[in-house]
Order: C-alpha cells, then sequence, then structure tokens
C-alpha cells in the first residue's frame, strides 16, 4: 500500500511538471528619442501579450516575459549606451531598436543577429504585407539584419501664416509648394522668398535644419544630384564636383544669403521648434520629419486645424530648375542581438510588433508614416489628413546606406558643415578637409570621385 502511495505522488509530481509553464525572459531595448514614439515600447507589450495567448492556446508549456526600456535622451548617447552593452556581454538584450543605418556597423561587429530564415518562417504572420521598398533598409551584404518598425519623410515645412502675412494667399501657397516639389521652383526660390519675408519684418530667419548630426542634410546633397554610395561595391562614395555646390549653398546660406544663424548647429532642439512652429515663430521655412507634427501637438497644444492653418509642406526641392524634388526616409527597426538564447522567439515578437493596427496607432501618435499597406486603410490612419497627405512624399524617398562606416563618413561630413556654416571653412576648404578625413580615416572604403 504505501509502495502504491508513492508511485501515485511520483505519477502527481510528474503530471503537475508536465503542464507546468517555463518562462522566458527577454529583454528589449528601444527609443524615442521623442516621447510621441512611447509605442516602439508599447507595441513591443502588445504584441508579447498576443504572443502568450497564442502559446497558451497552442497548449504550448512556453510564456514570454518582456522587460522593455524606452530611451528618450538622445541618440547618440542610446547609441552609446548600446555599443558598451555590446561589447562587455554582461547585460542581456535581445531586441534592440534603432534607426537603419546601424545595421552595417552591428552587423559587422557581430552584435546582430541576420534573422531571414525566420522571416521566411513567418512571412504569412503579416511580413508579406510591409512595403517592399524597406525590406531593403533592413539588408546588409544582402541578409535581412531586422523588421521595420515605422518609417516616415522629412518634408520642408512652411509657415503658412507668414507667408499668408507676407501677402500670398492660401492657394497661391499651395501652388508654391507644388513648385518645390516638381522643379518649377529650387532651393534658390526658398533664398528669394526667405529675404524677402525678413526684409519686410515678417520673420527673423529664412530656413532652419537639424541642430545636430543626423541624416536630414543629405536631402540638400541630393538635391545637388551628390552620389555617395556605391551599391556594386559596397563603398562610400565622396562626390567632389556635386559635393562642393552643396557645400557652397550650406556657406551662402549663414554667411551670404544670411537666411540661417552662422550658431544654428548647436542650437538646443526646443529653441529649434520655438523658433519655427512656435505660436510666435520667427523662422520661415525648416527642414524637419513628419514626426514634428506630433512633437508641435504635444509642445503648443495644436488642433488638427492649427496645424492646418499654420503649415504647409513639400518635398526639398532640387537645386535644378525642372528637377523633381526629394525627401528621405529613416526606417527605425527592431533587431535580434547576437547575445539572445532565443533568437526565433525574439523575432516572432518583433513580428507580431508591426501589426497594422499597432503600427497604426504609432504612426499617428508619433508623426511617423505607415509601413504596412493594411495600415492605409486603417480608420485611425486613413482619418488623419496630415498623414495621408504626408504618405504621397514617399515615392520620392531615399535611405541613407547601410554601411558598416557611414557614420564615420556622416560624422566628417558634419564637421564641414559645422565649419561652413560658421564661416570657417569656404566650398574648397571643406572639400580639401572632408577628403583629406575620409581618406586618412576610411582608406579604401570610400571612392573620392572626381
Amino acid at each position: 500500500m504505501k509502495k502504491i502511495g508513492v508511485l501515485l505522488i511520483a505519477l502527481l509530481i510528474v503530471t503537475t511538471l508536465a503542464f507546468s509553464v517555463r518562462t522566458i525572459k527577454l529583454v528589449a531595448w528601444t527609443i524615442g528619442p521623442d516621447d510621441p514614439s512611447i509605442n516602439r515600447k508599447i507595441n513591443l507589450e502588445k504584441a508579447a501579450e498576443r504572443l502568450n495567448k497564442m502559446l497558451e492556446a497552442a497548449g504550448s508549456d512556453i510564456r514570454v516575459d518582456l522587460e522593455v526600456s524606452f530611451d528618450s535622451t538622445d541618440w547618440g548617447s542610446y547609441k552609446q549606451r548600446a555599443l558598451i552593452a555590446f561589447k562587455s556581454g554582461k547585460q542581456q538584450i535581445d531586441i534592440i531598436t534603432s534607426g537603419h543605418e546601424d545595421i552595417g556597423m552591428w552587423a559587422s561587429a557581430g552584435y546582430i543577429l541576420p534573422i531571414d530564415e525566420y522571416v521566411e518562417k513567418y512571412w504569412d504572420l503579416g511580413l508579406y504585407d510591409i512595403f517592399e521598398s524597406l525590406w531593403e533598409s533592413t539588408k546588409f551584404k544582402g541578409k535581412i539584419y531586422g523588421i521595420p518598425q515605422d518609417t516616415e519623410a522629412r518634408p520642408l515645412y512652411a509657415r503658412r501664416d507668414k507667408l499668408r502675412e507676407l501677402g500670398y494667399s492660401n492657394d497661391e501657397i499651395d501652388e508654391m509648394m507644388n513648385k518645390f516639389n516638381t522643379g518649377e521652383y529650387t532651393l534658390y526660390d526658398i533664398v528669394r522668398i526667405s529675404q524677402e519675408a525678413i526684409n519686410k519684418g515678417v520673420v527673423k530667419w529664412g530656413l532652419w535644419h537639424r541642430p545636430s548630426k543626423g541624416v536630414d542634410y543629405f536631402q540638400i546633397f541630393t538635391s545637388f544630384g551628390a552620389q555617395i554610395y556605391d551599391q556594386t561595391s559596397n563603398k562610400l562614395v565622396f562626390d567632389e564636383l556635386n559635393m562642393r555646390k552643396a557645400f557652397q549653398f550650406f556657406y551662402d546660406i549663414s554667411n551670404k544669403y544670411k537666411i540661417t544663424p552662422k550658431t544654428l548647429i548647436g542650437t538646443p532642439w526646443n529653441s529649434v521648434h520655438s523658433s519655427f512652429a512656435g505660436p510666435e515663430g520667427n523662422v520661415l521655412f525648416h527642414m524637419g520629419g513628419t514626426w514634428n507634427v506630433a512633437e508641435w501637438k504635444k509642445m503648443f497644444g495644436y488642433t488638427n486645424e492649427d496645424i492646418k492653418e499654420k503649415f504647409a509642406f513639400s518635398l526639398t526641392p532640387s537645386a535644378y530648375k525642372g528637377k523633381h524634388g526629394n525627401t528621405l526616409s529613416h526606417p527605425v527597426v527592431y533587431m535580434v542581438t547576437a547575445r539572445s538564447k532565443y533568437p526565433e522567439l525574439a523575432t516572432l515578437l518583433i513580428t507580431l510588433a508591426s501589426a497594422a493596427d499597432l503600427n497604426a496607432k504609432h504612426a499617428i501618435d508619433s508623426g511617423h508614416l505607415a509601413i504596412r499597406h493594411e495600415e492605409m486603410s486603417n480608420p485611425y490612419y486613413s482619418k488623419d489628413e496630415f498623414t495621408k497627405k504626408a504618405t504621397l512624399l514617399l515615392p520620392y524617398t531615399k535611405f541613407v546606406p547601410n554601411n558598416d562606416r557611414f557614420d564615420e563618413y556622416n560624422k566628417i561630413i558634419f564637421d564641414a558643415l559645422t565649419a561652413l556654416e560658421a564661416g570657417k571653412f569656404n566650398a574648397d576648404q571643406a572639400v580639401k578637409f572632408v577628403e583629406m578625413s575620409l581618406k586618412s580615416r576610411l582608406k579604401d572604403a570610400v571612392i573620392i570621385k572626381k
């Protein structure tokens, strides 16, 4: 009898163990840094909830316990913390969120994993619906290293109310924006209109751009036809002839035309936003991003009607008459780290985080654009007039290259721009500085195109 009791207890223990749930902890890092982009974090949390329901319904003994952080400082410090964590190997990170341009460097260093096999395996879970062009931003040397989280465009914004004060009607302002798009107006028409507004006391400044290192100013390089990447060789390019023209433009807007402050670079972001978008804004044009609208609503309490009344937008115009304008997209992607013990589970989680309903809410709340066809018909997305119009910019968008040396290249370019606008370099000096720096640091990883 005693033996039978022991056997029953043993059987009960085995049965209990067979149906016990095993919890797997996954750690994810996300970043705004703008507060409205908090859904990069929330969408992962909701994806974990959905994944656990799926696992439970399937009778699996696995559940996911997701720990996810949201960084609202700035991109530079976030990426620095990520590099320290990668190199030390002491912190668990399974999923990392960042701009697509980090893929080249992080993949080359072995910090993130190619996930092609999992993308193929879970393709029918909605990955097929992601815009085809966005997949190109996730690749390095032909392999997929991430799943798109969002995308955007970088419009040229104009203060509609200031243009009305200058004498333009709303119809004439819309016509102006269209002329920037089509090439009937060029970058130099921005200069002309800005100088008129400054001379008449309507605004203090004509054109502002981002005050820190980023990728926005590459639109100006595109406007001048500068090549920055050779896909065949996977090498960066310094196009001397066309970059000199672009450098001259950056020098001139601060030192000759005086429509941009010589000290703009280094200005705090809050000052940039208030100077252009604030209720008493004193800047006519601003090279910003679609996400800025969400920031301005939060910062200044603007309604959708306020946005419509105060701002107009277009592509960044070409430097050459008759050439269509351009924009630049900077997809943020979810990536799986090389140290993750559960890369397939992590990929499944970020796949579910790309659901159309989750991304539609993120896009509208943070001023980003759809990554999936299904989002276009989502009621939350389709009712937003600004976002619908901004989506029309995407056919003219470019991406910066996923090259592992791009950040070094970009830093050198940005140093040259800083010196140009401050009047410390002229265009020839900037070209010489960039060429010498690129040859010294990147050596044969860059092509100097004469």
